[in-house]
């Protein structure tokens, strides 16, 4: 199949009518991503949001770099490594790295309405959650990040874009993916709470890598952000920041937000439900609908 015609994503276009009050929708990528380095360990959850016409912009020069390497997805971690369908094995392929090196984070950022980025350390995680907190959201700290992801997006399209909605994508083969997709169902079903109107979720559909390009962004921004705690906020470099990051930052007209949830951040996130409702009526546990 061409690559011009491999991307799953325009079909999303045609989920509802048109003519009949279509919302714009964005369609967003999600990418779960994992580094560890010296007994510590960091994921992040990478969002990035494009609007309809520039993700196409976006797959087309996308597709013609991948196919000058014979490749047939992007994996940030066999491109930065060499590895795999990524290899700079002749003098050629080293010198296409080091233009594509340059050419990536502006093909993504010029590109993009917005990059979220949800960081933990799983075991620092598990240490303070407490059991009442497990119980009543799970332990998955992935999904965990998807439905701050959700609920950082819904609240940054309050403010920009309320009009529009979003359709979302994530790479299926995740150990834990029954368990995203199961609370992200009840958030989009929480009609009680305000839930479903804030987070504003039209699809959420698991693709493979390789049949949306836009997880391949989201994967390198996931790969970029990992990289950058391991090598500089942990060793008190946080203005520091690698090259490509740094790049990827400037080409989004700085369109990007994170959280860090560790350490102070990671006690307030979980101050942020009070005790007696992560505790059921008479003492018992409950499980919710999300966070």
């Amino acid at each position: 199949m061409p690559f011009e015609n491999q991307d799953i994503l325009p079909l999303l276009d045609d989920l509802l009518p048109r003519g009949r009050g279509l919302l714009v929708m964005l369609k967003v990528f999600l990418d779960l991503g994992e580094k560890r380095h010296a007994g510590d360990v960091v994921m992040c959850v990478a969002s990035v949001i494009f609007k309809p016409t520039p993700y196409k912009q976006f797959v087309r020069p996308w597709n013609r770099m991948l196919k000058t390497w014979g490749a047939s997805a992007f994996h940030a971690t066999d491109f930065y490594n060499g590895a795999a369908e990524f290899k700079r094995n002749t003098p050629e392929r080293m010198l296409l790295h080091d233009k594509d090196s340059k050419r990536i984070p502006r093909m993504i950022g010029e590109h993009v309405q917005r990059i979220t980025i949800i960081s933990f350390r799983p075991e620092e995680f598990k240490q303070i959650a407490s059991p009442q907190w497990k119980a009543k959201f799970g332990t998955s700290v992935h999904s965990h990040a998807v439905q701050l992801s959700l609920i950082a997006n819904g609240w940054w399209r309050k403010d920009k874009c309320p009009s529009e909605s979003f359709a979302y994508v994530m790479e299926t083969g995740d150990t834990d993916e029954g368990e995203v997709l199961r609370d992200i169902e009840k958030m989009r079903h929480d009609i009680g709470t305000g839930t479903a109107s804030a987070i504003a979720v039209t699809s959420f559909t698991t693709v493979d890598k390789g049949k949306a390009r836009g997880l391949e962004a989201a994967d390198f921004v996931a790969w970029q952000w990992n990289k950058y705690y391991i090598d500089k906020i942990r060793t008190g470099q946080d203005f520091n920041p690698r090259k490509d990051l740094a790049a990827l930052v400037d080409a989004s007209n700085e369109q990007i937000e994170y959280i860090l949830a560790t350490g102070e951040t990671l006690k307030y996130l979980f101050s942020l439900v009070p005790p007696e409702i992560l505790e059921g009526q008479n003492g018992e546990k409950t499980k919710s609908a999300g966070i």
